[in-house]
């Protein structure tokens, strides 16, 4: 299937490109092993129109290192790129906020490989499903996204948390941020700042991931200069009474 997936993804370029480049920014190489077998794609999407080839790229700014029937269940969604990720069934070399794009790769795939055959009878309304999210939603199929969608339920189902902690976060991770408001109302997260935050954590997407699956500690972190709190420290330490119900979370 990931042969198939390229083949629409050179066929996407070829009818979108330029269009994709411009939400992209950033040439990917993709290493994924097929049968014992190490096959490289090289997906341009910085410079003119995008280009694809089946080979190493000179200088890929984001390498994606997976194996193929792994990149088959994350295409189908049956794996998530958080959990693959975690799992280190997935690895990421270069910039990690392009990896975070991939998804909108995947989504422009589908919904160009939906179109194509039915383009005189489907209206171009027909594809939201595989449209990329509307902004502001938590889950936009990036790591980082599920972990802020993981943590929105954690809230929902503990609501005695904005009683106990009583503040505003707001989370810059790289080009991101998010807000954790666990003082008004029954509490939300949402993307984008905070109108008025009390604790900002500025982490890098690598290192906030590591924190949240608890292969980093938080202590740790803060000591190594990979956490920078503002703001509340009260509140930074109480920030462990929301990550500890979310599965395998330590700060």
């Amino acid at each position: 299937m990931s042969t198939k997936f390229f083949n629409d993804l050179e066929a996407t370029i070829k009818k979108d490109g330029a269009v994709l480049a411009q939400k992209i920014k950033g040439i990917y190489q993709f290493d994924i092993t097929e049968n014992g077998t190490l096959k490289h794609y090289s997906v341009d999407l910085k410079n003119g129109s995008g280009s694809f080839k089946a080979a190493k790229h000179e200088k890929p700014e984001c390498t994606i290192v997976v194996n193929e029937e792994d990149f088959v269940q994350i295409l189908e969604g049956k794996l998530s790129e958080q959990t693959a990720f975690m799992k280190k069934k997935l690895a990421i070399k270069g910039n990690m906020a392009l990896a975070m794009k991939f998804r909108t790769i995947v989504n422009a795939v589908k919904a160009n490989a939906k179109s194509a055959p039915a383009a005189s009878s489907t209206p171009a309304t027909a594809t939201p499903a595989t449209a990329a999210p509307a902004a502001g939603g938590l889950d936009d199929g990036t790591p980082l996204g599920k972990v802020f969608e993981t943590l929105s339920k954690t809230i929902i189902a503990q609501p005695d948390l904005v009683k106990k902690i009583n503040g505003v976060y707001q989370f810059d991770i790289e080009t991101k941020k998010y807000t954790v408001d666990l003082k008004n109302g029954k509490g939300s997260v949402s993307v984008g700042p905070a109108p008025k935050a009390d604790c900002t954590i500025t982490m890098k997407v690598v290192d906030f991931l590591s924190l949240m699956s608890g292969t980093l500690n938080g202590q740790s972190a803060f000591t190594k200069g990979l956490l920078k709190i503002k703001g509340n420290m009260g509140l930074a330490m109480k920030l462990g009474q929301l990550t500890k119900g979310m599965p395998k979370a330590k700060l």
